[in-house]
């Protein structure tokens, strides 16, 4: 799951109270009318494929060139209107022009020192061009401005584990507390957004990580994404990481029934190997562990008395 999460960290560019000090409420419906256009720009841009016409690619230019100009007369008129700053910066740095983005949210926090998104999207910025320290000082501060944001909770772990030698120098901890902080904060991110399938198994494969296993607390961590409403692609996938974590705990016969639910195409591969390491585990322990697998609503069928 560390997939296209740590390939590229959540930039965020909105959410909160209104802080203006020109007409405020006139103020937020444009702010609002401005944003919901990017969001259509934007949802645009991901329908283009190689067939798209070049006219119409064409029209969605100039469509984002005029939400670029009515940005600019917006902060011409409001130009301490933090959270339009910070929505700025990111059309900007959507469209490549990273070094204008970033001015951008730098605009936003001497407007606002208190604007926690351009905390969190400078924070991306340094995280992505050698500045990992200076990063995890501004995700610590993005949290402790917007503490309930779990995406900033996210970005902070996934520095930290990935920069241990700037973890360490920022915050003076050992390997083992790096993981272990970075473990909870990937929690902390679960829990406020609990139906994020992304959040929880970024969470729950940080145990295969740890220097030092947890495999119980790896299981419960699986379980928790079982509980989600899946559908059968990533409800197989967790049953595949339940199976590998039954192995380490020694449960062998709970490890086949969960590898027994992989029954996609996409995972048989997955399964094969799972079967190859059950093997080679009960030969090992010279026979099998017992342990049936507790009922779940989400993968069995539930008998009616």
């Amino acid at each position: 799951m560390w997939r296209a999460l740590l390939i590229g960290l959540f930039t965020v560019t909105l959410a909160h109270g209104v802080r203006g000090e020109e007409d405020p409420r006139d103020a937020e419906r444009q702010f609002r009318f401005l944003l919901s256009r990017g969001d259509e720009l934007r949802a645009q841009k991901d329908q283009f494929d190689p067939q798209t016409p070049p006219a119409a690619i064409e029209r969605w230019k100039a469509h984002l060139k005029r939400l670029e100009r009515n940005y600019q007369h917006f902060l011409h008129d409001h130009p301490r209107h933090a959270r339009a700053l910070v929505a700025y910066g990111g059309l900007l740095y959507d469209e490549e022009d990273e070094d204008e983005g970033a001015r951008w949210w730098e605009k936003a926090i001497a407007a606002d020192p208190r604007e926690p998104y351009a905390y969190n999207n400078l924070a991306n910025v340094y995280g992505h061009n050698g500045g990992a320290a200076k990063a995890l000082q501004y995700y610590q501060t993005a949290i402790e401005l917007a503490p309930t944001e779990p995406v900033f909770r996210f970005n902070w772990a996934t520095t930290c584990q990935l920069f241990r030698n700037e973890s360490r120098a920022v915050y003076g901890w050992n390997v083992d507390e790096i993981f272990q902080h970075s473990l909870e904060q990937f929690q902390s991110a679960r829990d406020l957004d609990p139906q994020n399938f992304d959040l929880s198994c970024t969470y729950a494969e940080t145990f295969y990580q740890l220097p030092k296993p947890d495999w119980p607390g790896a299981y419960e961590a699986w379980q928790f994404c079982l509980r989600q409403p899946l559908d059968d692609r990533q409800r197989e996938f967790v049953c595949g990481h339940l199976a590998r974590v039954c192995i380490r705990l020694g449960r062998i016969d709970e490890a086949r029934q969960w590898a027994a639910k992989l029954s996609g195409t996409e995972q048989a591969s997955v399964r094969r190997a799972i079967e190859r390491k059950i093997t080679e585990s009960s030969r090992t322990t010279g026979g099998s562990t017992t342990t049936n697998l507790p009922p779940n609503p989400a993968t069995d069928p539930v008998e009616k008395h």
